[in-house]
């Protein structure tokens, strides 16, 4: 019975001390497995880290490509406006001169025609020709008055003292100044064949565009109603 008993007692010890070593190791296994996690957490949060750190490297240089691309483009659109601006500058000097050539040239044609401007009407000047000329040209008057012949076609001519014409005037369509305007021609024809009147005059709806000659002693008037040229007076001023 002692016997038995002894044994039972040395086997509880054997198995006593065998729980123990398995609880150990177990233990020793639970730490390796918790540092293995450990690291492994370690290297995945440095692994993220990196990967993280990497990521922002890249995004920081896109940044900055896109920074540098904005700013080309910025300059670009600078140097795209500068040139168009000079080039409408250059073209609005270009216009600008070809426009004062033109005027220049307009004017000067107009100093010319004024310098040369004869005044005269059916080929008769007031100032030079004669009761002869016209009565050569014309034929004898259909009346007189005084200083006052008139002749068919409504021409009117008023004589000075010495028997020369002072003024002659129409209201027919039969003569032409030397523009070839006539009484029925537009009103407004008037500035294409003489220019710029050097004086204008409205009065009772009647418009007189008056020119001054080039000898600078004769004028001619022509009076205009309703867009239509009614008379034409070239006299001596």
């Amino acid at each position: 019975m002692k016997k038995t008993f002894a044994v039972l007692m040395l086997a509880t010890m054997l198995f006593s001390v065998g729980c123990g070593n398995q609880a150990q190791d177990a233990a020793k296994d639970a730490q390796q497995k918790v540092e293995q996690k450990a690291d492994e957490a370690k290297d995945a949060a440095k692994h993220a880290a990196d990967d993280a750190s990497k990521k922002a490297d890249e995004m920081k240089q896109d940044a900055a490509a896109k920074v540098d691309e904005t700013k080309d483009a910025a300059k670009k659109a600078v140097g795209d406006a500068s040139k168009k601006a000079d080039e409408m500058k250059q073209d609005a000097a270009k216009k600008a001169d070809e426009a004062k050539a033109e005027f220049d040239e307009m004017a000067k044609d107009m100093t010319s025609m004024m310098n040369e401007r004869v005044i005269a009407l059916g080929g008769l000047k007031p100032g030079t020709a004669t009761v002869e000329d016209i009565q050569a040209k014309f034929g004898e008057a259909i009346s007189t008055e005084g200083n006052t012949m008139t002749f068919a076609d409504g021409l009117k001519v008023v004589l000075d003292s010495a028997k020369k014409v002072k003024s002659i005037s129409t209201t027919g369509k039969a003569f032409n100044t030397p523009e070839g305007v006539y009484v029925g021609a537009s009103e407004y024809s008037l500035n294409d064949a003489c220019g710029p009147a050097d004086s204008v005059r409205v009065a009772n709806g009647v418009a007189e565009y008056e020119y001054n000659g080039g000898d600078k002693k004769s004028v001619v008037v022509y009076k205009a109603q309703n867009g239509v040229i009614t008379e034409i007076i070239c006299s001596l001023k």
